[in-house]
């Protein structure tokens, strides 16, 4: 599936972009990846007619912004949204951005001492999206946060370093294997969450989102993310060693 991007233009990009990551990581670096992932409103209650009928409105659900390592899930309250609006956590970090970055590399001090931040530039969305006009007032955090330029300041502050991953080659993050994990277990685990709020009215049912979204992060073990790390280093050593 990826065997042409080896050749591919942005050949050189990955390769800087690995070695940069290696020698933080032969630097004592833990790597720890932040990313985002969409869930679509279909996708938590199995509406598939609702998902045809608004397939101009992609920005319908909800964005999940996490970070994990090979140890698995770093230990931080992740972040939801509703389009603008964050949900579940403290009123403090909404609207502030660098706040819930500095909040998260608190985290990773404490966890794990010095570590690498790999994120994506300007923007998590994936590029085959269409793109979406959005007021300044209804951008999510999430997408805001990455074009913060003082972001790599604040983790130099706290003894880490901000990478960007190269946006061509999204197998070499273990991030798209835990989200596919993650909404794969909303799929199979979703009515185990749904009840009927009104016994007479069937058709008028309460789904337990918080729950059903902690239930799939839970899914996600630290074993998982072994096996994806281990996925993801045959294929950064095929990029390293074919330059050869």
């Amino acid at each position: 599936m990826y065997s042409n991007e080896i050749s591919s233009p942005g050949r050189h990009q990955c390769v800087q972009y690995l070695k940069t990551l290696r020698n933080f990581q032969n630097d004592g670096l833990y790597t720890v990846y932040l990313g985002e992932t969409h869930i679509s409103e279909n996708l938590i209650t199995g509406d598939i007619s609702y998902g045809v009928v608004n397939l101009k409105s992609p920005s319908e659900g909800l964005t999940l912004i996490h970070a994990g390592g090979v140890r698995g899930w770093v230990p931080w309250q992740y972040r939801v949204f509703f389009q603008s609006q964050e949900l579940w956590t403290s009123p403090k970090t909404i609207g502030a951005n660098e706040e819930v970055f500095k909040e998260l590399c608190q985290v990773l001090r404490k966890s794990y001492g010095n570590c690498t931040v790999v994120i994506r530039p300007k923007q998590w969305i994936s590029p085959q999206k269409p793109k979406i006009q959005i007021a300044p007032s209804q951008s999510s955090l999430t997408i805001q946060m990455t074009n913060i330029s003082c972001c790599p300041k604040i983790a130099r502050c706290y003894g880490h370093e901000l990478l960007n991953f190269p946006p061509s080659y999204p197998h070499l993050s273990p991030l798209e294997s835990a989200w596919s994990s993650l909404k794969w277990a909303i799929i199979n685990n979703r009515k185990d969450f749904t009840v009927t709020t009104f016994p007479k009215i069937n058709d008028y049912k309460c789904i337990h989102l918080k729950a059903l979204i902690e239930n799939g992060i839970e899914g996600v073990t630290p074993y998982k993310w072994k096996t994806s790390f281990s996925r993801v280093k045959k294929w950064e050593n095929r990029y390293l060693y074919s330059q050869a």
